[in-house]
């Protein structure tokens, strides 16, 4: 089942060209509670495109239902984070964890292995900004 989940995962978010045209969006504001969330094939993570051209490098925003957990994984590219609400969990590679809080801010880089968790009993939202495009493998 993990390994379903976790192909079905990687399929999602390697999709990046689908993901972006679909939600482009206009004007020059946009309200968190009007973002048009897509499901991402593990259940309770959705994703929307904040902004950007995802070939080159774009921000988005993910969201994690409470009690939810991404599996362990990398991105070819660096990524700065930021935790917009809840109590997101940063997994490290060695089993360490790092607990964040709305207005908490990070740089995860290329290459590393990590995981995520919503710790919260409201959503996790953070928006990711990836430095090329983006990508995941999930770890072994």
């Amino acid at each position: 089942m993990t390994k379903t989940l976790a192909a079905a995962a990687a399929a999602t978010l390697l999709t990046t060209a689908a993901f972006a045209e679909s939600h482009a969006h206009g004007g020059n504001h946009v309200a968190l509670e009007s973002v048009q969330w897509v499901d991402a094939p593990i259940p309770g993570v959705q994703l929307a495109l904040a902004w950007g051209d995802d070939a080159t490098g774009a921000a988005w925003l993910i969201k994690m239902d409470p009690g939810v957990a991404v599996p362990m994984h990398t991105h070819t590219h660096d990524y700065r984070g930021l935790s917009i609400s809840g109590t997101w969990v940063h997994i490290e590679a060695d089993g360490t964890e790092v607990s964040t809080a709305p207005g908490d801010y990070s740089l995860v880089e290329g290459g590393v292995v990590h995981g995520d968790r919503c710790d919260s009993n409201i959503p996790c939202i953070g928006l990711l900004a990836f430095t090329g495009p983006r990508d995941v493998a999930l770890a072994e």
